[in-house]
């Protein structure tokens, strides 16, 4: 199998020379001046000199209520360039929330001001946003929360690589019954589709009047945070879960069991211990003063111990329960952890520091920054690049800067053991960077000269998988069709002899392990 990919791999290389304004030549070794190099244009773009996005203008899409209830209706507003995801998100959150009601839509809180939530209302990890609002949003109806929350589903759904989106109120999920035990769950979106039946069908999963809400099952699309390995903190996936019933101890079961069979999709995530069954008592639900409610998990003695010797930190685990059960389960407003005998009124992270809980009670604030971006990169594996899912700051998670500097990281552990080697020297650092704008569909990247001389040193055999590396990374995540190399402010011809390195590059998926079966 391995000297197909070899052939195929040779068969790819000469191909990766046609039609590419940034291409794999092959010029005599002892001179390059010699070499003919391709009839380009001249660049129109000049070298950055630090980072900078130029995005062009444009609107945004958001969805809104019909005037006749029936469904979800898009209005454009202008957009605001040159600012990263996470201001993207918050940005179109407020514009939506205030747009104001005229003949085709009405505004999403009739009477009632809405308003976003804390000092990060808006989370993205995972392809999952959370949208935090304030407390005036419990002023409105069952039903016209969720038309609000199919509304804020249905627009950031428009943004790329977003698949659904929370919405809890002052830090808490919203049950959608007058017991508060219905779960709103996960949402994706719905423009188009016939409110009033969507309302129908959140409606028929209620307890009914009279029975006990530990006897009617739920079936929800829900969120699942999970530790990260190295305890560099948490991400998250989605998936649906069957609920014996909605009571928040039969979710909180529930939930601890599913975080303990691992996740299905999300890489870099340690394997679990049996968390459901280190409990020594079933989850306990309590109401607090403020009128939300916690959940009580005692763990057995030695669990923090367990947790180490199974590769997880428990500062991470403590998170990922925090956030799993406060994002689902309505009216959660913390977790307190029991171990033994004992609270456990704090935890320590070597990357986030001391985490204190007040009152021994976690809440989803205490960890908002273990929270994770994850980004796409390329490393090498048998001479072919292959994508891996690194994590970064979640606010940072689409800046071209950042992925780079995760290439420059080079493989975890688990990754090494799976193959993977570094795609660009070692001792290329995120000095080395000295600037990148983006221009339309154009990433300009601007490296040192040490970053060219790295290159050089690295050798001809490695160059074009250095190249691709980087290209494919920033396309895969910027949303950039090219890429344009500069070294102190110039471009190059050639480095190590193989590639060509003046004009710009274009993603090579033909150099990617899934092209070759």
């Amino acid at each position: 199998m391995r000297g197909k990919k070899l052939l195929s791999l040779t068969v790819a290389l000469s191909l990766i020379t046609a039609g590419l304004a940034g291409c794999a030549r092959n010029p005599a070794e002892d001179t390059y001046e010699e070499i003919p190099t391709p009839g380009m244009p001249a660049l129109e773009w000049n070298a950055p000199d630090g980072d900078s996005l130029t995005e062009a203008e444009g609107l945004w899409t958001l969805y809104l209520p019909a005037k006749n209830g029936l469904n979800l209706v898009a209005q454009h507003v202008p957009s605001v360039p040159g600012i990263l995801r996470a201001e993207k998100m918050e940005a179109i959150c407020r514009e939506l929330l205030s747009y104001p009601a005229n003949n085709q839509v009405d505004s999403l809180g009739g009477e009632t001001e809405l308003t976003l939530y804390g000092t990060n209302p808006v989370e993205f990890s995972g392809g999952v946003v959370t949208v935090n609002l304030g407390s005036s949003a419990l002023g409105l109806s069952y039903r016209a929360f969720y038309t609000l929350s199919l509304a804020l589903a249905s627009t950031l759904c428009e943004i790329e690589n977003v698949r659904c989106v929370n919405v809890l109120v002052a830090g808490r999920s919203v049950g959608m019954d007058t017991t508060g035990s219905l779960a709103m769950g996960s949402l994706i979106a719905h423009p188009g589709e016939n409110l009033p039946v969507l309302w129908e069908q959140l409606e028929a999963k209620r307890s009914p009047v009279g029975k006990d809400a530990a006897d009617t099952p739920l079936t929800s699309y829900m969120t699942l945070y999970y530790p990260l390995e190295n305890g560099q903190g948490i991400s998250c996936e989605n998936r649906t879960l069957t609920f014996q019933g909605q009571t928040p101890q039969q979710m909180a079961a529930a939930i601890l069991d599913n975080l303990s069979h691992g996740a299905m999709y999300l890489t870099g995530v340690p394997d679990l211990p049996d968390l459901a069954g280190m409990l020594t008592y079933a989850p306990l639900a309590s109401d607090l003063a403020d009128g939300g409610r916690m959940i009580t998990l005692n763990f057995r003695e030695g669990a923090e111990q367990e947790w180490e010797e199974a590769g997880v930190d428990p500062a991470c685990m403590a998170a990922a329960i925090c956030y799993s059960m406060t994002t689902f389960i309505p009216g959660m407003a913390g977790v307190a952890i029991r171990i033994g005998d004992r609270p456990l009124t704090t935890v320590n992270s070597e990357i986030f520091g001391a985490v204190p809980v007040l009152g021994g009670l976690f809440r989803r604030e205490n960890f908002e920054a273990f929270l994770m971006g994850r980004t796409t990169v390329y490393f090498a594996r048998e001479g072919l690049l292959t994508p891996v899912e690194k994590s970064v700051d979640r606010e940072l998670a689409d800046s071209p800067r950042e992925q780079l500097e995760a290439l420059i990281d080079g493989p975890g552990a688990r990754e090494r053991a799976d193959g993977m080697e570094p795609t660009l020297p070692e001792l290329v650092g995120e000095d080395d960077i000295l600037g990148i704008a983006q221009n339309g569909d154009v990433l300009l990247v601007n490296l040192s000269e040490s970053f060219r001389a790295e290159i050089q040193s690295w050798g001809r055999e490695r160059e074009t998988l250095l190249c691709y590396s980087m290209v494919n990374t920033l396309c895969e995540n910027t949303g950039a069709r090219r890429v344009c190399f500069f070294f102190e402010g110039e471009q190059v011809e050639y480095i190590a002899g193989v590639i060509y390195w003046a004009g710009v590059f274009y993603e090579n998926s033909g150099m990617c392990e899934e092209s070759f079966g």
